[in-house]
């Protein structure tokens, strides 16, 4: 049962973390960054590299010290729910990584003192919490086929 959920101790969670944080990071520079010909004149923007580092600190932060937590405990729920098949129980893992993310965008809000961006940061945060998971997802399945061939 322990290599079924080798990608829930916590090394699994902190690569899920790390590429989470890379991936979002990346999506964020290519989405703020403006093409030198579209630029205007006396303005000035932040490089693609700058973009990124920022917002990797940023995001591996969060998802280290906020999201990580959130997810043991909600994993450690969903262990009791054994009745549920896989579609359910993957439903339910999804809206709970959901709610952990709303949970995390609050307590992000109360630790920076910063309500009125509010509703950004919690649907940055939800989103987070999504790709974490599906990052989990992908890596507990490549473990798996890993495990299985030794």
């Amino acid at each position: 049962m322990t290599n079924t959920y080798r990608i829930n101790r916590p090394r699994g969670k902190i690569l899920a973390a790390v590429l989470t944080a890379v991936f979002i990071s990346l999506a964020m520079g290519i989405h703020h960054y403006v093409p030198i010909d579209e630029r205007l004149e006396n303005t000035y923007y932040y490089s693609f590299g700058y973009t990124f580092a920022v917002g990797l600190l940023i995001n591996l932060a969060i998802l280290i010290f906020l999201i990580t937590p959130l997810s043991i405990l909600v994993d450690g729920l969903i262990l009791y729910r054994k009745k549920d098949n896989t579609h359910m129980r993957l439903l339910v893992t999804i809206a709970a990584y959901a709610l952990s993310g709303c949970i995390g965008g609050i307590i992000y809000s109360i630790f920076t003192r910063n309500f009125n961006t509010f509703s950004p940061q919690t649907i940055h945060i939800v989103v987070c919490s999504l790709v974490f998971l599906t990052f989990q997802l992908v890596l507990n399945r490549s473990f798996l086929h890993s495990s299985s061939h030794r």
